[in-house]
């Protein structure tokens, strides 16, 4: 097992063709309806790992592209450039930037994280009975009880859950009647139950190391809308059509509220109302009053299998660059042609290697790629010394 720029890239292109061909399907109202909300997450989910492992195996096949990568290959990891008087490569310089930027963009993640949450721990006293009351009445709702609390966050203009281990859910400050702290509390507990936050820090952490990638923050937002889908059917899968309807007035009158309200903003939480999104909100109105009640027990492990099978074949073959010493033909005494590799390497007395090609401007090479070149035939040539 071995992990090269070319193993990589093969994961790149999988993983971001997958990503978009779901994300293009979840656009279509009815393909949630039809295979559920599970199948898109598992398959996101999938894209993520196939892009944060990405190693060439035994059995890979390479797929050989000479004209299409080879250039690419040459400039990009061959030839160098000079920064700052030192000489590297345009992928080591790349390579560089990527590591110091999500190092630098996880721990501002990280740090932004622990003073919300130090923000908001002022708060925890803000409390009733009532509050804990509903509270404790969610949490026997559930067969598997969750540590949590509920208090009053005046900073928040909505209902929001947050903490990977120390649960809290924010409650906005104004009037709510019980039925109203009971769907609110209720939500943002199941977030907590499906352990939600813990697949939005995991996206999150994957857009802070893929910060270059576009498809990485197409993720992200999908990710949400996914996550609040789920919770949106999960918390109201026992409730009748009058609760669900209270449920989702709930909503539009915490949007309502939302413009006039405080606008403290968690990255990492989540709660029944994020963003002002017409499409977004219409679609989890039509997903909790229709449910996808038509999706049959075989058509998960279906799609999971088919998942599984393509991200198994992802790692069957890479694409990777080939080279071919320029030849030319010469016939020997006997009549037997022969081939003659005309292409050679000057090392210079400074110790760098300079590769000599017909009909091409010399140029600078990597010891480690000279030795490459010189495993496969050609000439090696030391400078000397007039």
């Amino acid at each position: 097992m071995s992990f090269t720029i070319f193993s990589f890239i093969t994961a790149f292109i999988f993983s971001t063709f997958i990503l978009v061909s779901v994300h293009l399907l979840r656009k279509n109202p009815s393909f949630i309806r039809k295979f559920g909300v599970k199948s898109v997450l598992i398959g996101y989910l999938l894209c993520l790992l196939r892009m944060l492992f990405t190693p060439e195996f035994s059995f890979t096949r390479t797929i050989e592209l000479p004209k299409l990568v080879n250039g690419f290959y040459e400039k990009v990891y061959i030839e160098p450039i000079y920064v700052m008087s030192k000489e590297t490569s345009y992928f080591s310089l790349f390579l560089g930037v990527w590591c110091s930027a999500s190092l630098l963009l996880v721990i501002i993640f990280a740090v932004q994280y622990g003073l919300y949450l130090l923000r908001i721990s002022r708060y925890s006293t803000c409390t009733s009975e009532r509050i804990e009351r509903i509270l404790s009445q969610v949490q026997s709702e559930y067969p598997r009880r969750i540590k949590a609390e509920a208090f009053i966050c005046p900073e928040t203009a909505v209902p929001m859950g947050i903490g990977l281990w120390k649960k809290r859910i924010l409650l906005p400050y104004g009037k709510f009647s019980d039925q109203e702290l009971y769907y609110i509390i209720k939500h943002e507990y199941t977030h907590f139950y499906n352990r939600d936050l813990t697949v939005k820090f995991l996206v999150i952490v994957f857009c802070c190391i893929f910060w270059w990638n576009p498809a990485a923050y197409l993720l992200l937002r999908d990710i949400s809308q996914i996550l609040e889908i789920k919770c949106d059917l999960a918390a109201t899968q026992n409730f009748s059509h009058r609760k669900k309807e209270e449920y989702l007035g709930i909503i539009l009158n915490l949007l309502k509220d939302q413009g006039n309200g405080p606008q403290f903003k968690i990255i990492g939480a989540l709660g029944m109302i994020k963003l002002r999104n017409n499409k977004s909100l219409v679609e989890r109105f039509q997903v909790v009053m229709k449910p996808p009640q038509s999706v049959h027990k075989w058509v998960l492990p279906v799609i999971v299998t088919l998942y599984l099978i393509a991200f198994g074949m992802s790692y069957m073959a890479v694409i990777q660059p080939i080279y071919y010493p320029q030849e030319t033909d010469i016939v020997s005494g006997d009549g037997t042609a022969e081939y003659v590799i005309e292409s050679f390497i000057v090392k210079t007395i400074n110790g760098d290697y300079i590769l000599h090609s017909p009909g091409e401007k010399p140029y600078k090479i990597k010891e480690e790629t000279a030795e490459v070149f010189i495993s496969m035939g050609i000439d090696c040539r030391e400078e000397l010394i007039e």
